[in-house]
């Protein structure tokens, strides 16, 4: 070949060199292009699996926090449930307790009614009871002032044998007035149209008015009265108020009962003589209430010494210890009678109230921690205990107490 066929050789090779690295080039770029693409298809993807878990990453926090509200709410829901089933438990439990409360309240009304009217029932019957004793007493009292009356007849006829010369009467110069008065020799009634006084008259018409109206009626004026006489005629026989309680005080008493070694001992004998004078302050029971008793020493107070003194005798005790007992038994027994009184009086003016009885009182005031005997004396009933029949548990302390004494000496 010549040299212009190879030019023209070698110029289409490099053609076809060229051509084929172009082609080349073409596929590298077609190849790059693709791989660009195919990048940007992969980032494309990438961006939308991104965005796809973005969303899902959304929807599922979204998700989450929607079931956290729906749980809250549950929550929510369940703790209010269960706060109104608690609430409703509450009011079912307050109600509960409230309808208790009524109950008890009705229970302890009821109770508090029936409790009333049991002491309204049993203070009607203590009344109607205490109507009786009146009357028994009353009865009693007249059996008394019957056997005073029969006493002061066989005293007038003791005083006219004194006047007869039977009995020596006391020398009654030296005495104070108020007693001499009681030793008074009584003078005959005055003949004529009005008779006049004595001091027993005198004597009796005030004990029936003390009896009757009490020791606080018992005036000049007023007993004058209740004699058909004026004040002024009165003080011819008594010169002063003092004198007729003391004529009072020795005519009421009476004459003691005779009591021998036949009775029994000298306890015997004292509780019989101490039977009688209760039954005389029964009858009479302004005696415990005025003073004048203990020093009006007329006939018939000598009398009940003598016979109180004499019970002692065969004892070893001294005079001076006879006397005492004598007088601390007296004592005793007109401070029971005003106690007496005064609980009868303070009774009477409770009648129409419901007042507590004494026990109940006591448990009302006082406190178990600071008064424990107190409560537990008042829970046993002590102070409503009913009162012994016969001489009281004071005088039989107290005879006990004698009793003790003689032993000892």
């Amino acid at each position: 070949m010549g040299e212009r066929e190879i030019g023209h050789e070698d110029e289409a090779q490099g053609q076809r060199d060229a051509d084929g690295a172009r082609r080349e080039a073409e596929d590298a770029r077609r190849e790059a292009e693709d791989a660009r693409r195919e990048a940007e298809a992969l980032r494309r993807d990438r961006e939308r699996d991104e965005r796809a878990a973005q969303k899902e990453a959304e929807r599922m926090r979204r998700d989450a926090e929607k079931a956290e509200r729906t749980r809250a709410k549950d929550a929510e829901q369940a703790r209010r449930e269960e706060q109104r089933r608690t609430e409703d438990a509450a009011k079912v439990a307050e109600a509960a307790r409230r309808d208790a409360e009524r109950r008890e309240r009705e229970r302890t009304r009821a109770e508090e009614n029936v409790r009333k009217e049991r002491e309204r029932a049993a203070r009607d019957a203590a009344r109607e009871a205490g109507r009786a004793m009146r009357e028994a007493a009353k009865a009693e009292r007249a059996a008394a002032l019957a056997q005073q009356r029969a006493a002061r007849e066989a005293e007038k006829a003791r005083i006219g044998a004194e006047r007869a010369g039977d009995v020596p009467t006391p020398d009654i110069a030296g005495l104070p007035r108020d007693l001499a008065v009681l030793w008074r020799t009584p003078t005959p009634s005055r003949r004529g149209p009005r008779p006049g006084l004595t001091v027993e008259q005198i004597a009796h018409a005030a004990i029936a008015l003390a009896d009757t109206e009490g020791i606080g009626s018992v005036s000049m004026a007023r007993l004058a009265e209740s004699l058909g006489f004026t004040t002024m005629s009165l003080y011819r026989y008594v010169s002063s108020k003092d004198e007729v309680l003391a004529l009072m005080s020795d005519e009421a008493g009476g004459r003691p009962p005779s009591v021998g070694p036949e009775v029994g001992d000298w306890r015997a004998r004292l509780e019989l003589l101490l039977e009688e004078q209760r039954s005389v302050v029964q009858a009479h029971p302004w005696l415990a209430h005025t003073t004048t008793v203990l020093h009006a020493l007329g006939p018939n107070r000598l009398a009940w010494m003598e016979a109180m003194l004499a019970a002692l005798d065969g004892t070893p005790l001294s005079e001076a210890d006879r006397l005492g007992v004598v007088g601390t038994l007296a004592a005793h027994m007109l401070d029971e009678a005003r106690v007496a009184t005064a609980i009868a009086d303070r009774r009477q003016a409770l009648a129409d109230e419901a007042a507590p009885s004494p026990d109940e009182l006591v448990l009302m005031l006082a406190d178990e921690r600071t008064h424990p005997a107190l409560v537990a004396a008042a829970r046993a009933g002590a102070f409503a205990a009913p009162a012994p029949e016969g001489l009281s548990f004071g005088t039989h302390v107290i005879l006990d107490g004698v009793a003790a004494m003689i032993a000892r000496a």
